[in-house]
């Protein structure tokens, strides 16, 4: 019996020092040893460095803040001039305008849509030899139907810089301005940016690889339910 109590005890002396060794080994991150922080994953909670200030949330006396003001050319101004004299009930068509006190209201034009320019190619005749003629279609209108420059930079700005879903873009698009577009039309419309935006990509990675200092960071996202990082270099 003691024999099989010292093995026991020395059983277990030594499981808990292997789990003292993986606690441990779980515990190291990219703060407080060698491994990249890339492998941190997304389970870790950064905590802030900033102290308290002992001031309230939200603006600060003095701040200066962002504020609507007048501009000095709206597109529209209309005039509400009052019909007749509360005091002695005089009409004031034509009566004296003696101040001019002025409100903005900033709106979107009401129902905005598509606005659907059709190009015609003429076809004529010559007066002299009855030769046919044929007009040229501009560069935009390579095909029977297509979207404008302008749609297709709206819908790539939507997914590459604010980051929307392919089908919150359809959603959106359909929504406002009631195009139906096609989750391969939002592929192929990325492709061909990437593709016209290349020589730009290109200077850009010149210009870091020449900088003397370069600033980087990774941020960690879900790809697939798997965990990916993207990672950022700027100078």
């Amino acid at each position: 019996m003691e024999a099989e109590n010292a093995a026991l005890r020395e059983q277990v002396r030594a499981l808990l020092e292997r789990v003292q060794e993986l606690e441990a080994r779980r515990a190291k991150d990219s703060h407080n040893s060698s491994k990249p922080p890339s492998s941190d994953g997304l389970r870790r909670k950064t905590k802030s460095l900033r102290k308290k200030s002992g001031k309230k949330a939200g603006g600060q006396l003095g701040h200066r803040g962002e504020t609507l003001h007048l501009v000095a050319a709206p597109d529209e101004v209309v005039e509400h001039r009052p019909s007749t004299c509360p005091q002695c009930q005089t009409p004031l068509e034509d009566a004296e305008v003696v101040v001019r006190e002025r409100r903005q209201v900033h709106e979107l034009p009401p129902g905005v849509r598509l606005q659907i320019r059709e190009h015609q190619a003429l076809h004529v005749r010559c007066p002299t030899c009855a030769h046919i003629s044929v007009g040229d279609f501009p560069a935009e209108a390579r095909s029977r139907a297509q979207y404008g420059a302008q749609v297709r930079a709206l819908a790539v700005y939507l997914v590459e810089q604010q980051h929307l879903p392919l089908g919150r873009v359809q959603q959106l698009l359909s929504d406002l301005w009631r195009m139906r577009l096609g989750r391969g039309t939002l592929v192929s419309w990325i492709a061909q940016a990437a593709r016209l935006l290349e020589p730009v990509e290109q200077q850009i990675k010149t210009a870091l690889r020449q900088a003397a200092v370069l600033h980087h960071d990774e941020t960690g996202v879900r790809r697939g339910g798997r965990l990916a990082w993207a990672h950022v270099a700027d100078m």
